[in-house]
């Protein structure tokens, strides 16, 4: 016959081991990108069939996943997006990026060094083909377009929902950050 005492001892410790297991791996990286491929991700493009890559938008060159609409012609609002093949509900995000290249000259005004990260996004696999955003919220990236205006990096922007901010229901797409402004190849 087991001991009470001993089993509960014993079932505390598993639960201590668990426990520490958790917030060890809760404290590791975990790469997202292999630097080879995008086999582990998912690509939304509007206008487009979830998992097509339309005009070979995203690819990996050089280690790096880039994005590019060379082989678009016109882009018809043709707006890609990126997902990693599983969701995470806790996550530090850690990357690089730069603005390299020229901008497609039929693309909307806005979207001239204009990119970003949509986390807290809708499942791609749920988005209709004609569903240009994902309802997410973005850390947009900008960069400086010359002009000698400053255009900060790192704002919030809310397609599709809105967000609390300072304590209050905040309906603005988007709210810019306090950076500086980077130029593009920064």
């Amino acid at each position: 016959m087991i001991n009470k005492q001993f089993l509960r001892t014993l079932t505390f410790l598993l639960l201590a081991v668990i426990f520490q297991h958790t917030v060890q791996a809760q404290h590791q990286w975990m790469p997202l990108f292999n630097n080879k491929d995008i086999n582990d991700w998912i690509v939304k493009i509007h206008h487009h069939e979830t998992g097509d890559n339309f005009g070979n938008t995203f690819r990996v060159q050089d280690s790096t996943i880039q994005v590019r609409y060379d082989e678009y012609g016109d882009f018809n609002d043709q707006f890609g997006h990126l997902y990693y093949k599983i969701p995470f509900s806790y996550y530090h995000l850690k990357l690089e990026y730069r603005f390299t290249g020229e901008w497609v000259k039929t693309a909307p005004s806005y979207t001239l060094l204009n990119s970003g990260v949509m986390y807290h996004s809708q499942d791609p696999r749920t988005m209709p083909k004609e569903q240009d955003w994902p309802i997410s919220i973005e850390m947009q990236f900008l960069a400086g377009l010359d002009d000698g205006k400053p255009r900060p990096t790192g704002n919030m922007c809310s397609p599709g929902t809105h967000i609390v901010y300072e304590g209050k229901l905040d309906t603005r797409h988007c709210i810019n950050s306090s950076s500086k402004t980077y130029n593009k190849d920064e």
